[in-house]
């Protein structure tokens, strides 16, 4: 529960839900050089990722104000744009660190397999595999594990994208999804 509403604050998201074109123009201008600046000093970002990061920043915020999910800020509007700034920030980070890992079991594997002469048929047929697999599941799962793993989409923006009536309904098929997977992946386990 917000304690303080700031009246200066609330009048700005008035506007901007009202379609007041120059206000966003105004409230985009009114920090972005101060947030570059500091993004680039704090994070040791370049300057073309700090305006990247202060325009998705700032269509959070709009997006969020045209939604109603925000309707007054208990802070400054510069404390909470910075925040949203400073978490896509650090989510660039932890994307570019998940991949960098990824990168490099990827290149333990393929020199495994570069020194294995086996191993490259082992993963020839483990490719071909996978290549069947997700011809067997059909679009529709296709979709959903992409949405959800490779765009980290909630389960209410799936169900929103996928036309479902819930999440549920999209929580369940993902699940169905999966299991179609391991039953295929198991089964020419079972095979051998």
């Amino acid at each position: 529960m917000k304690v303080s509403f700031r009246s200066k604050e609330e009048d700005i998201i008035s506007q901007i839900r009202g379609g007041d074109h120059q206000m966003m123009e105004k409230v985009y201008f009114l920090y972005r050089n101060e947030f570059v600046s500091w993004s680039k000093g704090k994070f040791g970002i370049s300057e073309d990722d700090a305006l990247d990061h202060y325009q998705d920043t700032l269509t959070i915020f709009f997006e969020k104000v045209m939604n109603g999910s925000v309707t007054s800020i208990a802070s400054s509007l510069k404390t909470y744009l910075f925040g949203i700034g400073k978490n896509r920030v650090l989510q660039q980070f932890d994307e570019r660190g998940r991949m960098d890992r990824h990168s490099d079991g990827l290149t333990e594997h393929y020199q495994f397999i570069a020194e294995d002469p086996d191993a490259s048929l082992i993963f020839e047929e483990a490719r071909k595999q996978t290549t069947r697999i997700f011809s067997a599941i059909g679009d529709v799962c296709k979709e959903i594990l992409r949405l959800f793993y490779f765009e980290k989409r909630s389960m209410s923006e799936i169900a929103e994208i996928m036309g479902h009536k819930s999440e549920a309904v999209s929580r369940t098929t993902k699940k169905r999804c999966l299991e179609k997977i391991r039953s295929e992946v198991k089964e020419p386990l079972r095979d051998g």
